[in-house]
């Protein structure tokens, strides 16, 4: 029984960390997977907010290629990558996307280590983007 209490403590000490408990008072951190239906209804709700930001994750090459309307540009391969997101401004609001979900899902850890709070990371990537019938600039 000893061990159930052991791991229900550190399962709320985990939780109070990540929401921002033990950080004396500082905002909560959101991170939400959103549906390429959800992230466009953010995308036309938002948009025009500045402190609303598209971020892409992919190389140059891919961006390039096609990225969503209104998106910037970080490749998460990129040895500079972490100082460049340490650049943007952390109580902005960010739309992470990627290919398929799996650099945008790293790119996002690295920001809520960086004190960023409002991530939202596109479900599928450009892949489900376009496979939903959206287009890519």
């Amino acid at each position: 029984m000893r061990g159930a209490w052991a791991c229900a403590a550190l399962a709320a000490l985990v939780v109070a960390a990540l929401s921002g408990g033990c950080t004396g008072g500082e905002e909560p951190t959101t991170v939400r997977d959103l549906s390429v239906e959800e992230a466009h209804a953010l995308i036309e709700e938002r948009g025009d907010d500045p402190s609303f930001v598209i971020l892409d994750v992919r190389t140059r090459d891919e961006y390039v290629a096609g990225h969503i309307e209104g998106a910037i540009n970080l490749d998460y391969y990129d040895r500079s990558f972490a100082a460049a997101v340490g650049a943007l401004d952390p109580g902005d609001t960010y739309l992470v996307y990627c290919r398929s979900g799996v650099r945008s899902a790293a790119a996002i850890d690295i920001m809520v280590k960086k004190g960023f709070s409002d991530l939202y990371n596109l479900e599928g990537g450009t892949v489900a983007w376009t496979a939903a019938g959206y287009p890519l600039a």
